[in-house]
């Protein structure tokens, strides 16, 4: 199975003060961490609501299971009761996986190209994963953070994978993603983890600081399973309403990194995204640039339009088969689709909710993710997901053309050379691509049995 790899640099559990950013970080006794963010109102486990929790958690342990089973009843629960704190003893993840019906072709698995540490826990619900955005002591990629004093990624990526459970529940898009949690843990890493691809730490390192825990999501990463001949064609499998809640999850909640090593796959070929942290514009805001209006940058392999898509539209690896990901290949060309009852009563909230109201309710991060999440849901609602991506897009568009002296920013995939490719196959500054027709290889979507369908033309079965 996989939990959160990725994403941010490191953090440690103690001390307190402001952070870069002027966010007041306290420290307020075991486990329990406060984040006063920029609007005055503390964020994290301190937001107050009248809603019911989906489930409790005792120490650092919740029942995710009963989690999701209760968010799926249509109640109004959100989120996990707050944690405290534990003593557990850590595993190291399995360095090579595999499915069962691909069995000879096992994978290594990826060590991530971030300063966090992904560990297995030993819990009275079963074996979460544990990232570590930082750990003092552990310098991976050379970062290197110190105890007793906190970090401003881990401070921000804590309340965001609060407040981004509390919303996908609140939303009914809690089933395509794995559940997450944060508490403060004590206990050992491992010896021999690895600091970067080629170096492996050789002694146990003591942990004292938050974990941000994700339920285990079965399977394999799609980044794995492309590395067999087989594997790929499972891809062709996936059932179609799977690939749009990916796809609707990604644009809502604004995924800035959705790439083949945070989906996994297992041997039925469902689908379950992980890694969430970073989203809701995280990755891109520059708090220190109050100028910057880079609020959100959607790069999904699920959407049209952006460079994780566009760079696997036509590209050799995984035999192709990941371009059959797009959400288009499932719904039609056009790419409309219905929304669930829930997911656009949810979208009407934010739309009718103002900034600080949103903020307060789900304990976001920062203003800039309401704001620019209530516009998504506005776009979403009144013109539909093609035109909503457009709009998305216009201000990562704005940038590209700022480069376009230096590269191929609005151009064709076929109309460059594979030189001109490699410039902006990897371009982070501005994430918008040319949204250019799918790539199906004729793929038939799988609606039979879906719990919702999405399309707007049921009557859609494939195109090339």
């Amino acid at each position: 199975g996989g939990g959160g790899g990725g994403g941010g640099g490191g953090g440690s559990g103690g001390g307190g003060g402001q952070d870069k950013s002027g966010d007041d970080v306290r420290d307020v006794g075991a486990g329990e961490t406060r984040v006063m963010t920029a609007t005055g109102r503390v964020s994290g486990d301190d937001v107050v609501t009248e809603h019911p929790v989906c489930a409790p958690c005792t120490g650092c342990s919740v029942d995710w299971k009963r989690a999701s089973e209760q968010a799926q009843l249509d109640s109004d629960c959100r989120g996990h009761g707050q944690c405290s704190s534990c003593d557990i003893n850590f595993n190291r993840i399995n360095e090579t996986y595999s499915l069962k019906r691909f069995a000879a072709e096992k994978s290594v698995r990826d060590t991530g190209a971030s300063s966090a540490t992904v560990l297995r826990a030993n819990l009275e619900h079963g074996r979460p994963f544990v990232k570590f955005v930082c750990i003092p002591g552990l310098p991976r990629h050379h970062t290197i953070c110190k105890k007793g004093q906190l970090w401003e990624p881990e401070a921000h990526l804590v309340v965001n994978t609060l407040s981004l459970q509390r919303l996908s529940d609140f939303c009914g898009m809690q089933g395509i993603s794995s559940r997450s949690w944060v508490a403060h843990v004590r206990g050992k890493s491992p010896a021999g983890l690895p600091l970067d691809p080629m170096n492996n730490h050789p002694v146990e390192v003591p942990l004292d600081q938050l974990g941000i825990f994700s339920s285990p999501a079965p399977g394999i990463a799609l980044s794995a399973l492309c590395g067999g001949p087989k594997g790929p064609d499972l891809l062709m499998e996936i059932p179609s309403h799977q690939v749009v809640e990916a796809a609707l999850f990604d644009f809502v909640f604004c995924a800035g990194d959705r790439h083949t090593q945070n989906v996994f796959i297992d041997d039925n070929a469902n689908i379950r995204l992980i890694d969430n942290d970073n989203l809701l514009g995280q990755q891109v805001l520059d708090t220190h640039n109050p100028n910057n209006r880079r609020l959100c940058a959607v790069s999904s392999l699920f959407l049209p339009g952006n460079m994780e898509s566009w760079r696997l539209r036509k590209s050799g690896h995984c035999r192709n088969r990941v371009s059959t990901l797009d959400y288009r290949c499932h719904v039609g060309p056009r790419g409309l689709v219905k929304l669930r009852p829930k997911l656009e009563s949810c979208l009407r909230h934010f739309a009718a909710t103002d900034v600080d109201g949103l903020v307060s309710e789900f304990g976001l991060g920062r203003p800039e993710f309401a704001e620019s999440l209530k516009q998504r849901a506005v776009d979403l609602l009144e013109h539909g997901l093609p035109e909503a991506l457009r709009r998305a897009g216009l201000h990562e568009l704005k940038i590209a053309m700022a480069h376009a002296h230096e590269r191929p920013v609005n151009q064709t995939w076929d109309s460059i050379s594979p030189r001109e490719r490699e410039k902006i196959a990897n371009w982070r500054d501005s994430m918008w691509r040319p949204t250019e027709p799918a790539v199906c290889h004729g793929m038939r979507p799988t609606w039979e049995g879906a719990p919702f369908d999405y399309r707007v033309d049921t009557s859609f079965a494939g195109s090339a």
